[in-house]
């Protein structure tokens, strides 16, 4: 696997969550999936402390049934966002998957008010039948340990 080709999952990932096609991002995931935004930088695992957000494939699925069902009143009217990704760099390689680490910048508007994340996101990207798909992602952002306000859209 090489690094633009991760890169150009990663940047096709960050497009289709900017257009609000989530049907579409869910698929880039494999059915044993899981989404994770720790609540500190040094979390280990999600089952230490409380997390921020921690999905799996299930709770996945859910979150973005949430978000496009047209009277969910915590996304009315929906957010605008937009994604920056750099310094994509493949960490550790095996066999048929690899870790990839990026950082991002994302603006989020919604009701005249913008939103600044950033942080460093880990992939787990797996090739499976020749395509690349995630098996995983780690959000880790730069204020977790702060206080978010109510937080409803996917890193």
């Amino acid at each position: 696997m090489t690094t633009d080709e991760a890169a150009a999952l990663l940047f096709r990932e960050a497009r289709l969550l900017d257009a609000q096609r989530y049907d579409e991002w869910l698929a880039l995931y494999l059915p044993d999936a899981w989404y994770w935004v720790p609540s500190r930088a040094d979390q280990a695992s999600w089952k230490d402390t409380i997390s921020i957000v921690y999905d799996d494939r299930q709770l996945m699925e859910m979150r973005v049934r949430r978000l496009m069902h047209p009277h969910a009143h915590a996304v009315q009217p929906p957010a605008r966002t937009t994604r920056i990704l750099g310094n994509i760099e493949i960490e550790e390689t095996r066999a048929d998957d690899c870790i990839v680490r990026s950082n991002f910048q994302m603006i989020e508007f919604r009701e005249d008010r913008q939103l600044v994340y950033g942080g460093a996101v880990r992939h787990r990207l797996v090739r499976r039948a020749g395509a690349l798909a995630i098996g995983w992602k780690r959000v880790d952002l730069v204020n977790a340990a702060g206080v978010q306000e109510p937080i409803t859209i996917i890193f």
